[in-house]
């Protein structure tokens, strides 16, 4: 489902979610620390609050980073 565009994006998920009756909404999320969040808000935790369906917010993790660099036990040899 695409969610038209606007200074609140919470809103309208939450409004097109009502308005289509969906059964569930999925959001991501970047996983902002809480203190960040706080000041900046956070669409899922409005969403979370206010829509009328169960929630899925899926946190992103980034894939692990490899070191091509020798570590100090291969380079003792």
């Amino acid at each position: 489902m695409v969610v038209k565009f606007g200074q609140h994006p919470g809103e309208s998920i939450v409004e097109q979610a009502r308005a289509e009756h969906v059964s569930m909404v999925v959001l991501g999320t970047r996983g902002l620390g809480s203190i960040r969040r706080t000041i900046l808000g956070s669409v899922s935790d409005y969403v979370l609050h206010h829509v009328h369906c169960p929630v899925a917010v899926c946190r992103h993790q980034p894939p692990p980073q490899h070191s091509d660099a020798p570590t100090a036990a291969s380079s003792a040899e």
